[in-house]
């Protein structure tokens, strides 16, 4: 709990910056989408105005603090451009870059993988949706307090949380051999999971959530009994099925986490089943 208070109450910080005041506009504007005014205060908008400074310093950026650099593809190639990236990686930023064209090609930069470059659609609009992955991407886990203050990024953090939780599990399942030995681990990254998604929803994560805890721990000990009385029944090496188990169990216990916290349903064991995605893991489901 102190962990995820402390990553949900840092002061996470996103600068928004360019040469194109339109395309730093657009994609501040992106960012903010259903945010109200105090939650925005994350937000750091740095664009330049003039032409002495193509693109802003980024030397108050620390550790963590996210960068978006919305420029045209004509800046690519200069000076300044690397020179920002530098400093970005310098400070320990991560980096999303936003074209003002869409490139159409697969495009990296040093420090800046593919997954963190886009375009910009037609008309100067911002896919808020690509921009939230990326922004999950960069972020890491400082992206459970940018979520809990722009919803926007609250859906592809959720499953970006999942994803990485449910992989973890998997690989325990597939190391632990001694039966039981893997439950306090993968209970602890369960329960950690479920705060995280709390915490991006803007939700208080404190004693307050003892019940989910509970629900997770209950829902971890009948996984882990399914995965047990199924080596019996199924030949093969085992590690393989406890891995599977475990990577479907903590996606659907993930899921359904997300489900409650977006107030879309009433999340109750029999509805578990249908969070379960039946074509990567089908036993589990009839299991279930």
């Amino acid at each position: 709990v102190r962990e995820v208070q402390e990553e949900s109450e840092g002061p996470a910080r996103l600068l928004v910056t360019g040469s194109d005041r339109t395309a730093v506009t657009a994609v501040y504007e992106a960012l903010i989408q259903g945010a109200a005014s105090t939650q925005a205060t994350c937000l750091i908008d740095a664009s330049a105005g003039g032409e002495s400074e193509p693109l802003p310093s980024l030397s108050q950026m620390s550790s963590g603090d996210l960068v978006i650099l919305a420029v045209s593809p004509a800046v690519m190639d200069s000076q300044a451009f690397g020179s920002r990236l530098l400093e970005a990686e310098q400070a320990g930023s991560p980096v999303v870059v936003v074209l003002t064209e869409a490139p159409g090609i697969e495009i990296s930069f040093p420090g800046v993988g593919p997954s963190r470059v886009l375009g910009m659609a037609p008309g100067g609009i911002v896919p808020a949706d690509v921009l939230a992955k990326a922004g999950a991407d960069a972020a890491g886990d400082a992206i459970v307090a940018l979520a809990a203050r722009l919803p926007v990024l609250r859906d592809e953090a959720c499953r970006q949380i999942i994803r990485r939780t449910a992989r973890q599990n998997a690989v325990v399942g597939c190391l632990f051999i001694i039966p039981g030995a893997d439950l306090p681990v993968m209970t602890i990254n369960e329960a950690r999971m479920v705060l995280r998604i709390a915490a991006a929803h803007g939700e208080s994560v404190g004693s307050e959530r003892a019940l989910e805890i509970l629900g997770v721990i209950g829902s971890g000990f009948g996984l882990r009994a399914v995965a047990r009385q199924a080596l019996d029944f199924f030949p093969g090496p085992g590690w393989v099925l406890k891995g599977g188990v475990a990577w479907s169990g903590t996606r659907a216990l993930g899921e359904a986490a997300k489900a409650y916290f977006d107030g879309s349903t009433r999340v109750t064991p029999s509805r578990l089943t249908p969070l379960v995605d039946n074509k990567s893991f089908p036993l589990l489901a009839q299991a279930l």
